[in-house]
């Protein structure tokens, strides 16, 4: 199923009160009267929200909720724009609504300590906002949620009465993997558990944020699954001798022929030693100290 696939931003039904915006990000709609809505995510940022709003403004809505599936500044980032005018609801799990009352810290997480300006941009980066803990309140009636953790931390999905699952980042569409080969994962081993618990999702339409509503969850899921483990192995063959991490990444990028920067290198880059903190745990790399330097190879000794 295709809808919308160009960046025009307009709202599209998929059941008696689920909607979603269409353009680069596929913002959650739900009515929970004629007038008042539960926004799922809120998009990039200031600029993009007041363009989502003029849909609402249209259609004489008021947003009364936001629900993230996680922190990041993409899903985030007009969380400020709607909570200034509509002094609205913003809900997450608590570290994320933590980490989003105080964003200058998120940077942080993809750099590893305090981050380079290259990563300083409005996908990392959003204005605060006074988000809490939506396990202590009460959901809008027609709303369940449910942990799909491993892109980010406690990251949730949002289910409809209409039997409509808003999925965040836990799937990445087979186009986008098949040019970039690397989506964002902060945990592969509870991300690979999470795409475990997706093919037994039931529901009537999916929306992952950045595709098109879809109705094969498992589809989605094979190819996720199968992106990860072509991942696991590449990186296990560029280890079958000593590396540093640097040299990894070198190589990664060689493979594929592309390009590397200070962004890529941060962004890119920390995946790729996210997939390397994984096999280490698993006892299917080692790192050692090699002439000073730390080299992760698989489970041979060089030392």
């Amino acid at each position: 199923m295709s809808m919308g696939n160009d960046n025009e931003i307009r709202l599209e039904k998929l059941g008696e009160k689920t909607f979603y915006v269409t353009g680069l990000f596929k913002i959650g709609v739900y009515k929970i009267s004629d007038t008042d809505i539960c926004l799922i995510e809120s998009g990039l940022d200031r600029s993009y929200a007041k363009s989502v709003d003029k849909v609402f403004e249209k259609e004489g809505l008021n947003v009364k909720y936001i629900i993230n599936t996680h922190y990041h500044a993409d899903h985030s980032g007009g969380n400020a724009y709607f909570q200034e005018k509509y002094n609205c609801q913003i809900l997450a799990t608590r570290i994320n609504a933590e980490l989003m009352r105080e964003y200058a810290l998120c940077p942080s997480i993809i750099w590893g300590g305090s981050p380079v300006k290259n990563i300083l941009n409005n996908y990392f980066l959003a204005e605060n906002s006074n988000a809490e803990d939506i396990m202590q309140k009460e959901l809008p009636e027609g709303i369940e949620i449910g942990m799909l953790p491993g892109h980010s931390y406690e990251m949730i999905y949002v289910k409809t009465k209409d039997d409509v699952a808003f999925l965040g980042d836990a799937v990445v569409a087979e186009e986008t993997l098949s040019k970039h080969h690397l989506s964002y994962i902060y945990d592969i081993e509870k991300h690979l558990e999470t795409l475990d618990v997706l093919e037994q999702l039931e529901a009537k339409y999916y929306v992952a944020y950045h595709d098109e509503p879809f109705t094969d969850i498992k589809e989605h899921v094979a190819f996720n699954r199968k992106n990860i483990y072509e991942n696991i192995e590449l990186i296990k063959d560029i280890c079958s001798e000593p590396k540093t991490i640097e040299e990894v990444i070198r190589e990664y990028f060689n493979r594929y022929y592309f390009r590397l920067s200070m962004y890529k290198f941060a962004v890119d880059g920390g995946m790729i030693r996210n997939y390397m903190t994984y096999l280490y745990n698993k006892g299917e790399l080692c790192a050692d100290n090699i002439d000073n330097f730390i080299k992760w190879h698989t489970t041979k000794k060089f030392y």
